[in-house]
Formats: C-alpha cells, structure tokens, sequence
C-alpha cells in the first residue's frame, strides 16, 4: 500500500507541473515567440515617427452573447488584448498610437451604464500613461451604421466625449491627422490653408479607396492625403489607387514606400488595411500595424498575435487527457488483472481423495 499510495502522488505531481507548464507557454512565452518573428524598423533621421496601428479589438458585451461561459470569455479576450498590446508597445516604443475604429462590440447599442463600462474595460487594456499621444476613429460597432443603420446624435456625441476629445491633429510639425467618418460621409478638415506644409495622413475605419464615390472624391480633392489607414475588413491589404486590385500582405516582412513619388510621379494614393488585432474575429492570422515615417518615407510591417484559439484546444485536450488517464489509473490500481494458475488434467486428477 505504501508503494501504491508513492505512485499516486508521483503521478498527480506529474500531472500538477505538465498543467502548470502548459499555462506558462500559453500565457506568458508565447506573447515572446510571437514577437520573435516581428521585423523591427531602425530610424535614420531625426524627425523618425513611430505609429502604432490598432483596428477592430471590439471589446466583448454582454447582450450578443449570454452563454454560461460568456463572462470567461471577456476576460479572456481583455486579457489577450492587453498582453499583446503590452509587447508590442515595448517593441515598437510609439510616439502615436492610431485606433482604427470598432473599439467596442457593443457600443452601438449599450446602455449609458454598460458604455461606461465598456469604454473603463478599454482604458484598463490600453492604458500606458507614457503615451499621450493618440488618434481614435469611430467604427460601425461604436456609432452604428453598418447596413445602412440608424447612426443616432447620442451615439456620435458619447463616442466623441469619451475618445475623441484630446486626441491628436497635428504632431511635430510635420504630420497631420485628418479623421474620416465613412458611415456619415464626413471628415474633419480645420485648417485647409496650412495642410501643404505637412504630411497628411487619412485614418478612416472603413476602407476608402476600393470604394470609390463622393466621399473619395471629396477627400482627394480637399485633403490630398499622403497615405491613408484603415480597419473593418479585418484583413491586411495594400491599395494603390486609381488601381482597384488590392495587394494580400502577410508576410513576415517589412514594406517600405515613397510617399512624395507615389503621389507625384505615379499620382496615386496609398491606402494600407490593418489587419484586426482581435481573435475573436473569426480571422486565422490577426495582428497590429507598425508604420515609421521619416520625411516622406514610409516603412510598414505587421506584429502578428499569436493564435489564440489554438491555446485554448490545447487546454481543452489537455484536459480530456488528463481525465482519461486518471480514469484509466484508477481502474489499473483498483482493479488489477490477475491471471489465474491453470492446472493440468493430471494434478486435478490427482487432487481426487482416494476411498
């Protein structure tokens, strides 16, 4: 019994470290195999600006999914956001950090209570005091109008008094931020007369250039933007207009672009989709854009995430693993097999009392 009751706990310790060696890849090392693979960007110049792109996180509700595992769901989500947005801050090192739009899931049709609870979930994944320096755009999921949905004045307005109010227009004197609202058609423009001086940059949620039509027009016309950023697609694509082909870029990779030449000698614009950084998406590969202006210089890479719905099977079938075996070890020890001496005819016939 002695030796029985040694094997069982050698076996439950044995178990206990695997789980706990299990949790440590999935939660803490993989964050750092991941950024492995990330290409990091050398400023040259002094007037170097690093951009951090960040579209669609959607940070879960609690009215689309009611389910008995819901509230692990967030958690876990928040949790994956913030740890991947952590590592990628300590890569990068931004001087601005670009929200393109569909922060929330549920922004469109929460309550006043559960918005602010929502947007204190937002601020606790994506707080770094160092970085002041922001610029948020407002996706179909913040303000609706997805579909053709109703975009109500209360929406726009709490959006804007929660993420807009101190963001960022004009950065060092040489960069300009122009806000793109492509459900209601509109874009800010405050300073028409001095936008030559600088390098204009479009961040929009939505896609702009694939899309064609007024609004299109009214931004080539008006902003003239050197490059444009966007989201919604949750993809990572490269546009270059007046060309409607669109460039799949997934590569581990670095691309670098002359903004002044696409604009001046090829008369394009440059419109770069940022994947979304959300696993919950749906999306195999999800990550955040990583832009460093220099001049009219643009170099741009993606930080893939890890895959976050793989290391949740692997505890899924670790689990059922464990359970089996434990199964499996109880019915060995309980009940072990014994195989019975067989007796030849001549010792049973000897057996047989003599009279």
């Amino acid at each position: 019994m002695a030796s029985l009751r040694v094997v069982n706990r050698l076996f439950c310790r044995g178990f206990v470290v695997l789980t706990l060696l299990l949790m440590f890849f999935n939660e803490v090392l993989i964050y750092y195999i991941a950024q492995s693979s990330w290409k990091s960007i050398d400023c040259k110049l002094d007037n170097c600006t690093r951009l951090l792109l960040i579209a669609d996180p959607q940070i879960l509700g609690e009215s689309y999914d009611r389910s008995s595992h819901s509230a692990l769901a967030r958690y876990d989500l928040d949790r994956f956001l913030k740890k991947s947005f952590e590592r990628a801050v300590s890569f990068t090192q931004p001087h601005i950090i670009v929200f393109l739009g569909d922060l929330l899931d549920e922004g469109n049709i929460a309550t006043a209570q559960e918005y602010k609870q929502y947007v204190q979930r937002f601020k606790r994944i994506y707080n770094n005091k160092k970085l002041s320096n922001r610029v948020h755009v407002p996706g179909d999921n913040d303000i609706g109008g997805d579909n053709g949905d109703y975009i109500s004045n209360s929406n726009q307005r709490r959006f804007e008094n929660e993420f807009m109010s101190e963001d960022l227009f004009d950065y060092d004197n040489h960069l300009r931020f122009f806000k793109i609202n492509r459900m209601l058609l509109d874009f800010t423009n405050p300073d028409k007369e001095h936008n030559a001086e600088r390098l204009r940059i479009g961040v929009s949620h939505a896609p702009l250039l694939i899309g064609g039509g007024p609004l299109l027009r009214a931004v080539i016309s008006d902003l003239d933007p050197h490059i444009m950023f966007s989201g919604h697609w949750h993809e990572s694509r490269i546009f270059i207009y007046p060309s409607t082909k669109a460039i799949n870029f997934y590569e581990n990779a670095v691309r670098h672009f002359d903004l002044k030449a696409i604009k001046e000698q090829e008369h394009s614009y440059l419109e770069i989709m940022v994947p979304t950084c959300s696993y919950r998406m749906g999306k195999s590969k999800i990550g955040m854009g990583y832009a460093v202006l220099e001049n009219y210089n643009l170099s741009y890479t993606v930080l893939w995430q890890p895959n976050r719905f793989i290391l949740l099977f692997t505890y899924m079938f670790w689990g059922l693993f464990v359970l089996c075996s434990a199964i499996v070890y109880k019915m060995m020890t309980r009940c072990p097999f014994r195989v019975a001496k067989r007796q030849s005819p001549y010792s049973r016939v000897s057996t047989i009392p003599q009279f």
